[in-house]
């Protein structure tokens, strides 16, 4: 399902469930190996679930907010960070001991966050969201999407360098 914005800047819609699925267990391997040098963008999130105790393992797109790592997603398992809780993360096959902590925010301060790591160089285009060619989405207009941009993220303490191109 697609969410447009008055300047046509939208949402795409998910992969189906099955291609996320495959390409997470694809890329698990692939983010804690030498191969992750030639994945900016991308980092291994490994945590424990607050309920069952298991070790949960995702790739998340990384991106930087004023400076800090954070990672936006809808996924149930974001909850494990409601209070704050440990975690590694694995950038570029470099594990990092952390801790994340889940932020709620409203459709103004999703779009300010998402345009914030947008100018600091994370893809639109991994984030899901399309513009015209040469436009780079406002904070109203990406506040103007709503939830169907997402209601919360998770920042975690901990420093990764941007990359040169100015990507995380």
């Amino acid at each position: 399902m697609q969410k447009k914005a008055s300047t046509d800047v939208t949402l795409t819609s998910p992969p189906p469930r099955w291609v996320l699925r495959t390409m997470n267990h694809l890329m698990r391997p692939l983010l804690r190996s030498r191969l992750a040098m030639r994945m900016p963008g991308v980092m291994l999130l490994e945590f424990r679930g607050r309920r069952t105790g298991r070790t949960i393992t995702v790739p998340v797109n990384m991106t930087h907010v004023d400076g800090v790592v954070t990672a936006f997603t809808a996924a149930p398992w974001r909850y494990n960070f409601q209070d704050g809780a440990p975690a590694t993360v694995t950038y570029r096959g470099d594990p990092n001991q952390t801790r994340g902590t889940l932020i709620r925010m409203t459709p103004e301060q999703m779009g300010l966050a998402v345009s914030k790591a947008l100018d600091a160089g994370a893809s639109a285009q991994r984030m899901g969201i399309r513009a015209p060619k040469g436009h780079q989405p406002t904070a109203a207009e990406l506040a103007e999407l709503g939830p169907a941009l997402g209601t919360s993220a998770i920042r975690f303490e901990l420093a990764l360098p941007l990359d040169r191109e100015g990507s995380p």
